[in-house]
């Protein structure tokens, strides 16, 4: 397989100083050096590898034209994403920069997968749903349950049976 890897993905921000100051702020990732392309935006990174590109909606014809757009009125992105996923650690020090933010979020335990598998959810300030993968975590469900969540669900395997949902609110 020739592919071995995603190296970043460019959101097109509404806001592109608010967009980065959220995953900054939130998600703990830092703004990296960037080339001058002629036209604003920022590369941020996770540790040494750089992995989220942004730029602004506002109309850029050397953007446009770099990103292969034709829209002289500004771009709103090529497609819809739904989710991007990252891998986390620290699942209560991330929790705890959530709601420093006041962000929503949702939880998700599955302690029977295997490996454990703890997940946060939230959205960034343009809609897109930012999942936050802890492998190898199991939490404690009465220390996260109801303190900072939309809502929390914990998936439990039963003998013979399929995932079911053990607990949510």
């Amino acid at each position: 397989m020739p592919i071995t890897e995603l190296n970043h993905f460019l959101l097109v921000a509404k806001n592109l100083e608010r967009t980065k100051k959220f995953y900054e702020n939130v998600l703990g990732l830092q703004v990296a050096e960037r080339p001058d392309f002629g036209f604003p935006g920022y590369w941020l990174k996770a540790g040494d590898e750089i992995c989220v590109h942004l730029a602004s909606q506002d109309p850029n014809k050397i953007r446009d034209q770099f990103l292969l757009k034709k829209h002289p009125k500004g771009t709103r992105g090529s497609g819809s994403v739904d989710h991007i996923a990252f891998l986390a650690q620290n699942p209560g020090e991330v929790r705890s920069r959530i709601q420093s933010n006041k962000i929503e979020m949702h939880f998700r335990s599955f302690p029977d997968a295997k490996p454990p598998l703890f997940q946060i959810f939230l959205k960034d300030p343009d809609d897109v749903t930012i999942e936050l993968n802890f492998l190898g975590e199991r939490i404690d469900e009465k220390e996260w349950r109801g303190k900072g969540s939309a809502s929390s669900m914990t998936l439990r395997k039963s003998s013979g049976k399929k995932t079911q949902i053990a607990r949510q609110n």
